[in-house]
C-alpha cells in the first residue's frame, strides 16, 4: 500500500500545480492529496504532511488555539508562506519554483523516500567526444527511470556552453570549501538540453588537479548520492589522479578505442590495477 502525503493550503490553484508537478517525480513513491482545510488533512492520518502557514493559521483562528495539531507517526513539515513564524518543523519556502521545493523535500524525506542515484562512468581514452556522445546515448535510455545528469571531465568538451557565465564544477567545489550550503546542490549549476542535464567540466586540467580526495569524496557522497537525479554519468578521456573515482562508480563503460592501439590501452590498464591491488576495478568495466 501506497504511503500518503498531504499538502494543505488555501491557494488552490497552487496545491494542484505543485502536487502534478511531484506526481511526475519518480523519486515520490507516495500517494498525493491535497486539501485546503487542515480538519480534512488531520482526518487523513497522512504519513507526511505538508501544511502552508496560512492554512495553519486558519485551523487555530477556527479551534480558537495558538497550538499546532499533531498526528502520531506524521512526518510534518512547514510550508513558510510568510504568514506566521513557525520553527518547531523542518521549512520549506513556498514562494520559490516547484523544482526548489521538490529538491527541499527530497532533503528532508532523504530516509523515507531511499533514494538510488546510479553513478556511471563513462572512460573513452581514445576519443573524448566519442566518449561524450556514448554518455548521451546511454542517458537518453536512462530518462524513463528519472532524471539523468551528464558531467563532463573531457579537456577538450564537445558539450558548449560558455564557462565565462561562472556555472561548472569548478563552483561547486568553491561554495562547498566555503561551506555555503545553499549553493552545494548540483543543480545550481547544470543545464538542460533535450531532457539531458549538464554539468560543465573543469575550466582546465590544472584545476581539476587542485581537488584533493576528501573533496571528490564529499562531491560524490554530498554532491551526486544526495542529488534529484537519478543516473550521473562522469565522463572521462584521461585516467583521473585519483583511481578511487571509478572505483567509487556503480559501472564503467569504457572504449579503448580502434585506432589501433586500444588492446595497448587496455592492457597497461590491466597493469596498473594489479600493481595498486584494485584488481576487482576491471570488473566494474563494460567494453563498448
Amino acid at each position: 500500500m501506497d504511503k500518503q502525503l498531504c499538502i494543505c493550503d488555501i491557494e488552490t490553484v497552487y496545491l494542484k500545480r505543485l502536487a502534478s508537478y511531484l506526481k511526475r517525480k519518480p523519486a515520490f513513491s507516495w500517494k498525493i492529496k491535497t486539501y485546503a482545510d487542515l480538519e480534512l488533512c488531520i482526518r487523513e492520518r497522512p504519513e507526511v504532511l505538508i501544511v502552508s502557514g496560512s492554512a495553519l493559521e486558519r485551523w487555530q483562528n477556527k479551534n480558537n488555539s495558538m497550538q499546532c495539531p499533531e498526528i502520531v507517526g506524521c512526518r510534518m513539515i512547514f510550508l513558510d508562506d510568510e504568514k506566521i513564524h513557525f520553527e518547531h518543523w523542518p521549512t520549506v519556502e513556498k514562494y520559490q519554483s516547484a523544482e526548489k521545493v521538490y529538491e527541499d523535500l527530497l532533503e528532508i524525506l532523504e530516509e523515507e523516500m531511499l533514494l538510488k542515484t546510479e553513478v556511471i562512468g563513462i572512460y573513452g581514452p581514445s576519443d573524448g567526444p566519442e566518449a561524450e556522445r556514448l554518455a548521451q546515448e546511454i542517458g537518453r535510455g536512462c530518462l524513463e527511470q528519472g532524471e539523468v545528469l551528464i558531467v563532463s571531465l573531457v579537456e577538450y568538451s564537445t558539450i558548449l556552453k560558455d564557462l565565462s557565465e561562472g556555472n561548472g564544477i569548478d563552483e561547486w567545489f568553491y561554495y562547498h570549501s566555503q561551506n555555503v550550503k545553499e549553493k552545494t546542490r548540483l543543480s545550481e549549476w547544470t543545464f538542460t538540453e533535450e531532457g539531458l542535464n549538464y554539468l560543465q567540466g573543469f575550466r582546465t586540467i590544472y584545476d581539476q588537479r587542485g581537488i584533493s580526495l576528501n573533496d571528490w569524496q564529499d562531491f560524490f557522497k554530498e554532491g551526486l548520492k544526495k542529488s534529484r537525479y537519478h543516473t550521473v554519468l562522469l565522463v572521462f578521456d584521461r585516467m583521473p589522479e585519483y583511481l578511487e573515482l571509478f572505483m567509487w562508480c556503480d559501472s564503467i563503460y569504457v572504449q579503448w578505442g580502434r585506432d589501433g592501439y586500444g588492446n595497448l590501452r587496455k592492457h597497461k590498464f590491466e597493469k596498473m590495477t594489479k600493481y595498486m591491488e584494485m584488481n576487482r576495478l576491471i570488473k566494474k568495466f563494460k567494453e563498448q
